[in-house]
């Protein structure tokens, strides 16, 4: 893990560690969040209800015993990251392994409604897929908050699932 874990800090990550799929939190509200808070909502395929549900991503999430949680402080660092490290691992033969992203995605601008354009450089977010990221974040021992002026500085966070 440790090569992947310098992947991620060589190429964008501040902090990345390996976590054990049983901290990782799901729940339904997320889900409504995103129908009710953010204007990509029903608009591309990374995003609900184009993506798995809560539960569907619950019981993916069940099938494996750790994954890689790391976050940026640029948000356009952290899904092409998460697509980039999932790829070095299926290559070094972690076949089974899965990204998730951060925030909507803003490739196109507008979504193709038949199919993604870039289906090897996106992956849904871990919120649009019901994960909750300060539940999660915290589980693993990091801090997380909610920004209170334009001076704080952000962070992003992304989970690449690894068995």
């Amino acid at each position: 893990m440790e090569k992947y874990l310098k992947f991620l800090m060589e190429n964008g990550a501040d902090t990345a560690i390996k976590i054990e799929s049983k901290s990782i939190v799901t729940a339904p509200w997320t889900i409504y969040r995103c129908q009710f808070g953010c204007n990509s909502y029903g608009k591309n395929h990374c995003c609900p209800p184009n993506v798995p549900t809560w539960d569907k991503t619950q019981q993916m999430i069940d099938c494996y015993s750790y994954g890689i949680l790391f976050r940026c402080h640029d948000m356009n660092v952290v899904t092409p990251l998460a697509v980039k490290t999932a790829r070095e691992l299926f290559l070094d033969d972690y076949y089974k392994t899965i990204a998730f992203g951060c925030g909507s995605c803003e490739k196109c601008k507008i979504c193709n409604p038949d199919f993604c354009n870039f289906p090897k450089e996106t992956v849904p977010s871990m919120e649009a897929c019901g994960i909750d990221v300060f539940a999660t974040v915290r589980n693993n021992g990091l801090e997380i908050h909610t920004l209170k002026s334009k001076e704080e500085i952000p962070d992003y966070f992304g989970l690449v699932m690894v068995e």
